[in-house]
């Protein structure tokens, strides 16, 4: 991963003081003056990485992927066997308690990823020099930011804004510490190929706004702690054959989605807090 220059990281400080007045004031003179600092910044980070750019260029989907389909596909004490018939599959698929063995479900928490993140050197530069940081609607534009949430906001007391945030685990000492609380599903196939790492999203309420994922290999997520809502939608030229689709999870479900094709978001009930691990398979 390439380091960031000081040059670099300043400009990320300024762009993040650009993104949470937008968020607080929306669109004003004030920030169209930014535009040539967020222009030459898109340009550096290579714009063709970006979501806009990705959907234009995007194949045209095959819309038997969606006809049809009015629910997930929800699958109870599966074996590698009995998923063999699923495990590529397009539907959307939720597997019931598949994960409720993992230590994870006991012991993950904020306080314990907060404790080891600032107890880890390097912990907070493995996420800007290259793994990624999602603050999906939140104004929290880095994972140290999050940490030093008053304990307020953090336990999301009444009156406090809610937040939701996702991240990639890259720090090879936190990923190694992490992966002690969980295993890659035991059902998924044996001959698929796993990143090197796994992401972690938590929050409260408001959830991931509708958006694909780019990326080579179908998704598979583990529902750690608190129930979620899934909408699920089809590519816009399937609108026509195919519906959105809505679901939720509990604690210990495994949601298997090809991201790529099905446009998601999700939130979560009012009060509850939610932990999911996220990787890939195929």
């Amino acid at each position: 991963m390439q380091k960031l220059t000081n040059e670099r990281k300043n400009k990320l400080k300024k762009l993040r003081a650009i993104q949470k007045n937008a968020i607080k004031s929306g669109v004003n003179w004030s920030l169209l003056k930014q535009y040539n600092l967020i222009c030459s910044f898109n340009r550096e980070t290579n714009i063709k990485g970006s979501n806009k750019m990705w959907e234009a260029t995007r194949p045209v989907a095959d819309c038997v992927y969606c006809q049809n389909v009015t629910r997930p596909v929800i699958l109870w004490d599966v074996t590698r066997r009995n998923f063999a018939n699923y495990s590529y599959s397009s539907k959307p698929i939720i597997v019931k308690n598949a994960i409720k063995h993992w230590r994870a479900t006991k012991e993950f928490s904020f306080n314990m990823f907060r404790k080891l993140y600032e107890g880890t050197a390097g912990s907070y530069e493995s996420l800007e020099d290259g793994c990624q940081f999602l603050n999906f609607k939140s104004d929290l534009f880095s994972l140290q930011e999050v940490f030093n949430m008053p304990e307020a906001r953090a336990r999301n007391a009444p009156g406090q804004e809610p937040w939701y945030v996702g991240w990639g685990n890259c720090h090879p000492d936190i990923l190694s510490k992490v992966r002690q609380y969980y295993d890659v599903p035991e059902f998924l196939p044996e001959d698929a190929e796993y990143p090197a790492t796994e992401n972690i999203f938590f929050g409260y309420e408001i959830g991931a706004v509708m958006h694909l994922d780019y990326i080579p290999r179908l998704m598979w997520q583990g529902q750690v702690r608190g129930n979620k809502t899934w909408t699920i939608a089809p590519v816009p030229e399937c609108d026509h054959v195919c519906k959105t689709i809505e679901f939720y999870v509990e604690p210990g479900d495994v949601v298997l989605l090809d991201t790529r094709i099905w446009y998601h978001a999700t939130r979560i009930p009012k009060g509850q807090f939610s932990i999911t691990v996220q990787s890939e398979y195929g």
